[in-house]
C-alpha cells in the first residue's frame, strides 16, 4: 500500500501487476516485466512481435516519482485489455 512516507508500489500493487502480466503472457501478448527498488517496469507488445521489434506500450513506475498511482493504474488497465479482461478504470 502506497503510504504518505512511502510513495512507491506497495506488496500488493506489485502481486497485482504479477498477477495482470501473467494474465496477458497467457493471452498471447508479450509483456516483460522488470522490478527493483529504483523503479518497475512493464513493456508490452499485443499479440505478435511487431516488425521494427518495439513495445506498443511502455510503463515504469520509478520510486521517487510524484505520483506512481497515475502510471499503475493506466499499466494495469492496459494489461487488462491485453488479456481480455473486464478493467473497472
Amino acid at each position: 500500500m502506497i503510504t504518505e512516507e512511502n510513495k512507491f508500489l506497495g506488496l500488493e500493487e506489485i502481486k497485482n501487476l504479477i498477477e495482470k502480466v501473467y494474465a496477458a503472457q497467457q493471452a498471447g501478448n508479450y509483456v516483460f516485466f522488470s522490478c527493483s527498488n529504483y523503479a518497475v517496469r512493464v513493456l508490452a507488445m499485443k499479440e505478435e512481435v511487431s516488425k521494427n521489434n518495439e513495445w506498443d506500450k511502455k510503463f515504469e513506475m520509478e520510486t521517487y516519482a510524484c505520483d506512481p498511482m497515475q502510471e499503475y493504474n493506466d499499466c494495469i488497465a492496459y494489461l487488462e485489455k491485453l488479456a481480455g479482461e473486464k478493467h473497472d478504470n
